[in-house]
């Protein structure tokens, strides 16, 4: 069987840039805006039925952590 020619063991790699109107470099620095159909209200009562179901799920902490876990988990922080 000959030989490949080429270096690679026969594979060639693509050549040229880079595809998909990615931008080498190029970064996001902040967060994708949300539409006023993606925001939600998140309200006192949302948030203490939540910290709630923590705490019953035997998962939790104490009251304050319970609360601060469901106020993250509601707000996506």
């Amino acid at each position: 069987m000959p030989k490949p020619s080429n270096p690679s063991g026969g594979f060639s790699r693509p050549t040229g840039g880079f595809s998909g109107g990615f931008k080498p470099g190029a970064t996001r620095n902040s967060p994708l805006p949300r539409s006023e159909a993606t925001t939600r209200q998140i309200t006192h009562e949302m948030i203490a039925k939540r910290a709630y179901e923590i705490y019953l799920s035997g998962q939790g902490g104490s009251q304050d952590e319970n609360w601060t876990r469901a106020e993250r988990e509601l707000r996506g922080w």
